[in-house]
């Protein structure tokens, strides 16, 4: 039951939508860990480094269990961001955290650090990570800013890698009179084979009920995690 979360760029919404499958999970009844592997960019607290990703999913449920491995204050690739801070990331370690973290939870949502071919190590990509720990995936786009080339090249990748694609996640979508943007999902379908299972509509301010039933709403949650879930189907008869 667990998902690895990617996009073909940073700013997509990952962490959006990853806090709120995990909130809306817990209250489904299941524990979800929240793995983010390798944080760049980080903030400073209490004069430490800080994964602001963490701090938001925190946000949307303070119960989900969080975890990361590396956190760089170095707005770079995974790779290079561990050179220059004099860190470099290890593969066998982000694979330790992630299956203990397994171990502890019904589920994991590990949030990727860009696409797919993100590099994390000189022998390791995102894909890499991926597949070590025959995970699958889904990925969130943004029609307003993605390049429906690099979706559509990011999703061939991982499929021809061997990787279990759960589907796409639309997010941030808008009603825009541009026909690219407006046919997006259907495109996307179209052109790499995968289905999209969830429309989010961009959204001003959230609260994390809100959220959840945004998620509820808006994300086929039982064919991302490929299971019934019984609560859900109640609620749909209530």
């Amino acid at each position: 039951m667990n998902l690895f979360i990617t996009s073909d760029k940073q700013g997509s919404g990952k962490t959006l939508i990853a806090a709120g499958i995990g909130a809306t999970m817990q209250s489904l009844g299941y524990s979800v860990g929240y793995y983010k592997p390798i944080q760049i960019n980080a903030v400073s607290q209490n004069g430490f480094p800080a994964s602001p990703d963490i701090s938001f999913v925190k946000k949307a449920d303070p119960n989900l269990k969080t975890q990361t491995s590396y956190i760089f204050k170095t707005d770079a690739l995974p790779v290079f961001a561990g050179q220059k801070e004099n860190n470099p990331v290890k593969a066998e370690v982000l694979v330790k955290d992630y299956l203990k973290l397994r171990k502890s939870v019904d589920m994991v949502l590990v949030e990727g650090c860009g696409g797919v071919l993100t590099p994390y190590t000189k022998e390791m990509k995102a894909a890499d990570f991926i597949i070590a720990t025959k995970t699958p995936m889904i990925m969130v786009v943004e029609p307003k800013n993605d390049n429906f080339d690099d979706v559509v090249a990011n999703l061939l990748v991982a499929k021809h890698s061997g990787i279990e694609i759960r589907g796409v996640i639309v997010n941030k979508y808008t009603k825009s009179s541009k026909i690219n943007i407006k046919k997006m999902p259907a495109l996307i379908e179209a052109y790499s084979g995968i289905p999209v299972v969830g429309i989010v509509e961009k959204q001003e301010k959230l609260t994390p009920t809100g959220l959840i039933d945004i998620i509820l709403h808006s994300v086929d949650l039982e064919t991302i995690f490929n299971m019934k879930i019984p609560k859900l189907n109640s609620q749909g008869e209530n």
